[in-house]
């Protein structure tokens, strides 16, 4: 049965000579029966490994018994090119004539050891830009961090959301890795360049926590980035922000380590992108704070702490009331009254935006049909959006339906947005604001000025009204250019109006 058996089948005794040689044998070594009978077993085995074979021989044969006996073991075997494969190996004793004899029987599995690599790279590789991804990282780093000094740098790109909305994410998956290309190209051998996932990437500088050396890599970072990406027969620019850690002073684990670099890199991009930033201790007192506003916001939706205050909106021509703006206030348990400033940019990236935004729109809408029936007339109220109204697809149905709830006119509300909230935006945000505006809803974009919003830009999205920030003109006079290039913008009022 052996014989053809497609396992092959191996015997020799104590003196480690071959006494038989299956078919299965030839095909799997390339050695024939004719030349393999009779030659020392040590003919498969790889050199590196006989001294451990015949002592393991000498051992058994002394004590009667093999220890490997009735196990099935992964081996390396020498075929007769000189090329060592790997095979399961599954080893027999017994005895004849009272001398001990072995048997071998073994299996080719270079398929298997094949698909284990294939699964092992699989899971340290990130598909797209074949860098290492944040398993591999973290192995990397586990190494690292236990010998010592070493520095992370987590590395974010500005403005790549906007590339994948306008370009297609075919386009920005072809950015990603021509980003991975030249990161990997800006590094020494000895440092690792890794993609975390998304727009997210990260260079690891070991044994170093040199706060100068970790500055010339992050220059080197922004100079590999700085040249426009040709992709598509466009010219497309990116810049990055840096959050950088390093061991032991910040973190003295894995996860401590990527928790400091992340913090950091949240300062980055909060300080406007395109800067790196150390972590330090601050950072992370200040992300405890937001944790517990995040925990105490969702106590104030649930305990109905918010309020809304209307501040007047007044024509400057005749003097008259034109509507009003709704201001978001939390009427905080301990701190008293609480204006936005203090606590919106917790609450814009919380889970409760959403609903904290559609409550908005409801307690305004409610509020001008209230005034209606007072007497006072149709007055146009405006609420600030959150992102999170215009990423999730509701929107639409949440406002024609308060408009529809409460009476109100279409034209009687008016949704304002930021400049950074219309960069951010995808194809479906901007389609749902298209329908509003076609029903007569007002669409203003607010504070222009103070963000990174095209003119280019602005001309693809469904605005009714442009308010411009003070800082945006209140020295406009004073430079001979910027008053040249303004003396259009009182011909224009009726399209842009400007507030404080």
């Amino acid at each position: 049965m052996l014989a053809s058996s497609v396992t092959a089948a191996v015997c020799a005794g104590a003196d480690n000579l071959i006494v038989s040689w299956s078919a299965a044998a030839e095909t799997l070594f390339g050695f024939r029966a004719a030349d393999a009978v009779g030659q020392l077993l040590t003919i498969i085995v790889p050199p590196h490994l006989r001294a451990a074979h015949e002592a393991g021989i000498r051992r058994a044969a002394h004590a009667g018994h093999a220890r490997l006996a009735g196990r099935s073991i992964e081996v390396l075997a020498l075929h007769a090119d000189g090329s060592e494969i790997p095979v399961d190996l599954s080893l027999a004793m017994w005895f004849e004539a009272g001398k001990p004899m072995f048997g071998a029987l073994l299996r080719d599995i270079a398929d298997r050891h094949s698909a284990t690599q294939r699964l092992r790279h699989l899971a340290n590789c990130d598909t797209l830009t074949s860098l290492p991804n944040r398993n591999a990282l973290h192995e990397r780093l586990a190494t690292d961090v236990a010998k010592g000094a070493c520095s992370l740098l987590l590395l974010d790109l500005d403005g790549f959301k906007h590339v994948n909305d306008s370009l297609g994410h075919s386009v920005g998956d072809a950015l990603l890795t021509a980003v991975g290309a030249r990161l990997t190209a800006a590094v020494q051998p000895n440092e690792m360049v890794a993609r975390l996932g998304g727009d997210e990437f990260a260079v690891l500088l070991p044994a170093c926590a040199d706060a100068r050396k970790v500055d010339a890599l992050a220059a080197r970072v922004f100079r590999a980035l700085e040249k426009p990406f040709e992709l598509v027969g466009q010219s497309i620019y990116v810049g990055t922000s840096i959050g950088i850690a390093m061991s032991p002073k910040d973190a003295v684990d894995v996860e401590q380590l990527l928790s400091s670099a992340d913090l950091a890199l949240y300062s980055a991009k909060n300080n406007g992108g395109n800067v790196h930033t150390f972590f330090s201790r601050s950072m992370q007192s200040n992300a405890e704070q937001r944790r517990r506003l995040n925990s105490e916001l969702r106590q104030a939706l649930a305990n109905d702490e918010f309020a809304l205050w209307f501040q007047p909106q007044v024509r400057l021509t005749d003097g008259s009331l034109s509507g009003f703006e709704a201001l978001l206030r939390w009427h905080h348990p301990v701190r008293g009254i609480l204006a936005p400033k203090s606590f919106i940019d917790v609450l814009e990236e919380s889970a409760i935006a959403e609903d904290v935004g559609d409550w908005i729109i409801e307690q305004s809408c409610a509020a001008a049909a209230a005034w209606t029936r007072d007497g006072a007339g149709a007055m146009r109220i405006g609420v600030n959006l959150f992102a999170a109204q215009l990423r999730s697809g509701r929107l639409f149905a949440t406002v024609t339906s308060a408009l529809q709830r409460h009476g109100l006119s279409p034209d009687q509300l008016e949704l304002e947005l930021t400049e950074n909230t219309v960069i951010r935006q995808n194809k479906q945000s901007t389609k749902a604001l298209r329908r509003l505006k076609a029903l007569g809803v007002g669409i203003a974009l607010d504070d222009f000025g103070t963000g990174f919003a095209s003119l280019s830009l602005l001309q693809n999205f469904p605005l009714t009204r442009l308010k411009i920030d003070r800082s945006f003109v209140s020295r406009i006079a004073r430079r001979v250019g910027d008053a040249t290039r303004s003396s259009g913008l009182s011909s224009r009022s009726q399209v842009a109006s400007i507030y404080p």
